[in-house]
């Protein structure tokens, strides 16, 4: 096929270091065309925000005087819970499910799309259909700017990155009938996020429509442009390992925190916050909290990108405790590897001797990282003993301890603690403490020494 013969060769993504090059060259007409798109799409937004936003003002009013209490209510129950809490659920999917490199791109980046929509909002300064008219508010409430829909821009990422994914999967690889009903349930779902977003008046439709472009377009370029999930364990362990690639990532994430407080601190000079803080006060059943409106709530969503600073410290803190604990890296004559395989990434490894293809020839030669890479594909031996499945939980546990500090700190305690204490401290340390003493738990409880390891490999 012609486009599989300009793909990047497995032999190439594993020996040739310049990983990002060869993957953006790979399919070189169709990443320019993507990035001709993106800047398009960021220039369009210009031109339809306003004219869109005023027909959503009608539209939404018309629609909403025909909408049952049922209806309305249905919509609040979807947007309110499948566009935040059940947001969690293709997160776990991937965590659980695929390679180590996947989860830990599909998270960062998710991540990402939650820092970016925020410095967005704050720099637009857009407000909600139901702060302009009043009357399209129908008991939920939001204090933050509304463009771009930091819903629309989440959901579309999520899911149609799930989809990718599922795609890739060694059981669905060429299943065409089953991708389509996947991709036509991830596709009815974000339409769903989106139209409730609109009916409640909490967006205008340009705002929906550039928020899910945007996490479209963050989607391609991690997953078909530079294909980013596909790395080979080395050239990934590089970030993490070699101190230049650990400054210019820091550097990186330093960059991204000074323009969220520029942003903070610049934007909106002119906006009338006293005639939209009454407006907030007077319709909103539950008091939105100082930190949760206007510029601040765009610091609040900005603050994530301590999110992603902590799961990459806790990355290096992990690869450090393996390589502290496996002194021998390399593990040969595991048999019959690839039978674990969960997708077609798992395989990349296997190399065919004597130009024989039998599976009684296959040897591997596969070495602790990229066993770790595949760490749940040993998750079938967790449930063997209870005492270990308690240890996992507590792991658990103390990573996501940090998150009492948020529930402790009142909502109406001073600023300066709030976001350093309820937000900052918390956002920071749960990841890290995951992705680095949690991770290397994780792997040690359900993987084990490195002998059982290889003994489970070989009785399978």
């Amino acid at each position: 096929m012609k486009n599989e013969s300009k793909e990047i060769s497995d032999d190439e993504n594993y020996l040739n270091h310049n990983y990002f090059k060869k993957a953006f060259l790979s399919r070189l007409k169709l990443n320019i065309l993507i990035i001709i798109l993106s800047i398009a799409a960021f220039i369009l937004e210009f031109f339809y925000r306003e004219p869109l936003f005023n027909y959503s003002l009608y539209f939404e009013k018309n629609w909403q005087s025909k909408a049952t209490e049922a209806t309305i209510s249905t919509f609040k129950i979807l947007t309110k819970y499948g566009g935040e809490y059940l947001m969690a659920v293709p997160v776990l999917i991937v965590f659980c499910f695929f390679t180590l490199i996947k989860s830990y791109v599909y998270i960062t980046f998710f991540i990402f799309c939650l820092q970016f929509h925020s410095i967005m909002k704050v720099w637009y300064g857009n407000k909600r259909p139901f702060w302009e008219r009043q009357s399209l508010y129908k008991g939920l409430c939001d204090g933050g700017f509304g463009n771009p829909s930091g819903h629309s821009i989440s959901t579309a990422f999520l899911y149609l990155t799930l989809f990718m994914y599922i795609k890739e999967t060694k059981r669905l690889n060429k299943k065409y009938l089953i991708l389509l009903v996947i991709l036509l349930l991830c596709f009815f779902w974000i339409l769903m996020i989106l139209l409730s977003r609109i009916i409640l008046g909490m967006h205008s439709i340009n705002q929906v429509i550039y928020g899910s472009t945007l996490g479209v377009i963050i989607s391609l370029f991690v997953f078909i442009v530079f294909k980013i999930h596909r790395m080979p364990v080395s050239v990934y362990k590089k970030f993490f390992r070699e101190k230049k690639y650990i400054y210019l990532s820091l550097i990186v994430y330093f960059v991204f925190i000074v323009m969220t407080y520029l942003t903070y601190f610049l934007s909106n000079k002119g906006f009338d916050y006293v005639k939209y803080n009454d407006i907030l006060d007077n319709l909103c059943e539950k008091k939105v909290p100082k930190y949760r409106r206007f510029n601040e709530e765009g610091l609040f969503g900005s603050s994530t990108i301590l999110s992603m600073l902590g799961m990459y410290l806790g990355q290096i803190l992990f690869w450090y405790l393996i390589e502290n604990k496996y002194k021998v890296n390399e593990m040969n004559s595991v048999k019959e590897f690839h039978n674990l395989s969960v997708n077609e990434d798992q395989a990349d490894n296997v190399e065919i001797k004597n130009g024989n293809d039998d599976n009684s020839n296959i040897e591997l030669d596969y070495s602790i990282d990229d066993l770790i890479n595949h760490w749940n594909i040993n998750r079938v031996f967790l449930c063997h003993n209870f005492k270990t499945v308690l240890k996992i939980i507590l792991v658990f546990i103390i990573s996501i301890l940090p998150g009492i500090l948020f529930i402790a700190i009142p909502n109406n305690s001073n600023l300066i603690l709030i976001f350093s204490v309820k937000i900052g401290i918390p956002y920071f340390l749960i990841p890290f403490l995951l992705y680095g003493f949690g991770f290397y738990y994780l792997i040690k409880l359900s993987c084990g020494p490195q002998d059982i390891l290889l003994k489970r490999l070989e009785q399978n």
